[in-house]
């Protein structure tokens, strides 16, 4: 894979390139990648360059050592505010500016996303896993909450969004509530993660994955994701007048056109560049 320099030229990240497959790798695996404030806008700054970038066909998160990510450092020192700010204030600030935008990111990514998990995965690194389109974790990673029960605080960065509505409203709160560590199989058997492999394996399934994803039509994810967004907030009635209308525009697309004739010649599709309308 070929390393790119990162927007913010910070050692905290890095990117790779492998085709039409961009990985991007938290890189302090000193505090098991936890998030610095120049980290963070790292990342912003990564995911915000992929957007854009038309040759990319799906998109990996991992961390390097043993941590996926262990959430934002909030002891750090340096983070900037004024000199009358209190520090709810202040992060409340950095939420809006680099944090919330990152879940953002990834829920307007134009190609599909995978939290690919090594390790730990904890506080705000749990919202990000969950923010990708498909997490898959090593069998010794884990998932773990702290907010309430070790800070006083709630689940962010859409954690509060996602869990109840993957795992359900008992699951949810007892483990926002409790702060108990969640082992990488038993993520997958309540529906919080899509998989989990031996640890051996997980760069290869990562990269199997990303294959297939990297071949579907281009920003089909972005479809399929905003398709269940809505299914969140419209009755079946108003669910079902979506989906028509998406397909209404779907199907008129060079991407189903070149997905029906290779169905009809037997053979896999070949998308390339066609691009379905963003509307």
């Amino acid at each position: 894979m070929d390393r790119e320099r990162n927007p913010e030229d910070t050692p905290e990240l890095f990117v790779e390139r492998d085709g039409p497959i961009c990985t991007i790798t938290l890189n302090r695996p000193e505090r098991l990648n936890s998030l610095s404030l120049n980290g963070i806008k790292a990342l912003l700054a990564s995911l915000r360059s992929a957007s854009r970038d038309g040759s990319i066909g799906a998109l990996v998160i991992s961390g390097t050592g043993r941590g996926f990510c262990a959430g934002w450092h909030l002891d750090e020192d340096g983070v900037p505010g004024l000199p009358d700010e209190t520090l709810g204030v202040r992060q409340a600030h950095l939420m809006a500016e680099y944090f919330n935008p990152v879940i953002e990111a990834m829920r307007d990514m134009p190609v599909p996303t995978i939290a690919s998990i090594n390790g730990v995965c904890a506080g705000a690194g749990v919202s990000l896993a969950l923010a990708a389109d498909i997490a898959i974790a090593a069998r010794s990673a884990s998932f773990v909450l702290t907010f309430a029960p070790r800070l006083g605080i709630i689940p962010d960065l859409g954690a509060t969004w996602i869990l109840p509505r993957s795992i359900g409203w008992a699951k949810a709160q007892a483990i926002a509530l409790l702060g108990e560590r969640i082992g990488a199989p038993t993520a997958v058997d309540w529906g919080m993660i899509f998989d989990a492999v031996e640890d051996d394996a997980l760069a290869s399934r990562t990269k199997a994955l990303t294959d297939r994803l990297a071949a579907s039509p281009p920003r089909v994810a972005l479809e399929v994701r905003r398709a269940f967004h809505a299914a969140q907030r419209n009755s079946l009635t108003a669910q079902l007048e979506y989906e028509r209308l998406r397909q209404r525009d779907l199907l008129d697309t060079p991407a189903f056109a070149e997905g029906l004739l290779a169905f009809q010649e037997k053979r896999e599709p070949r998308f390339h560049q066609q691009t379905p309308a963003d509307k």
